[in-house]
């Protein structure tokens, strides 16, 4: 059964014509972005949960700073390095330490924006490509239409005409869910890690007035 069904893959690929290369790219280039996603948007390497407790513990006093700033540094994560920022930085005025985590974590969600780009691009491309494999079939078949002995090349056009399209679709769907899933995981982390950080700086603003 296994042999049939790749048998089918390299027949369906074959059918498809030269626009089938393209589209073999987009897929291993999806497959790549996925699984780099997958492993750069682990929690543990944005927010850790053990170092989110902890800051929420010292807005409340129940966690010393020296102890604080140990937990983000043991880290090694996105939220670890914006925390020690915030803890160690020179200013005092709240606007101006807000204004400058905000642009630190811009910087850090740039990077973890890596990827996207790419889902975005094969979003595009692949029914592009899907569309030119069916301009080619639908040529084919009206070149040779009409003349003697023409049906294998019309079947070959048809062929090609709808094999490149169902590729497309069939790459450029699952290439959509992905940057959709990912694009919102990253939007509800910064939300959440933005609340944490303004509650920190506003900690550690009033408190050093005290």
């Amino acid at each position: 059964m296994m042999m049939n069904l790749i048998k089918d893959c390299i027949t369906f690929f074959q059918a498809g014509g030269v626009f089938m290369y393209p589209l073999a790219a987009c897929s291993v280039l999806l497959i790549a972005a996925v699984i780099y996603r997958m492993f750069n948007m682990k929690k543990s390497l944005i927010c850790p949960a053990v170092l989110t407790r902890a800051v929420e513990q010292y807005t409340r006093g129940a966690v010393g700073r020296t102890e604080l700033e140990r937990i983000a540094a043991d880290s090694d994560s996105v939220e670890g390095r914006l925390v020690l920022d915030a803890l160690n930085a020179p200013l005092e005025d709240e606007a101006s330490l807000k204004e400058m985590i905000q642009v630190k974590a811009r910087e850090e969600f740039v990077t973890l924006q890596a990827g996207l780009p790419l889902l975005d691009m094969i979003v595009m491309i692949a029914p592009m490509f899907g569309i030119l494999g069916t301009a080619s079939g639908l040529v084919q078949i009206f070149s040779v239409f009409g003349m003697d002995e023409s049906h294998g090349m019309i079947a070959l056009g048809i062929a090609q005409a709808l094999n490149t399209t169902i590729a497309g679709l069939a790459i450029a769907t699952p290439a959509v869910i992905a940057h959709v899933y990912y694009s919102r995981k990253l939007e509800r982390i910064s939300a959440s890690m933005e609340v944490l950080l303004t509650e920190l700086v506003s900690f550690r603003c009033h408190h050093s007035q005290r």
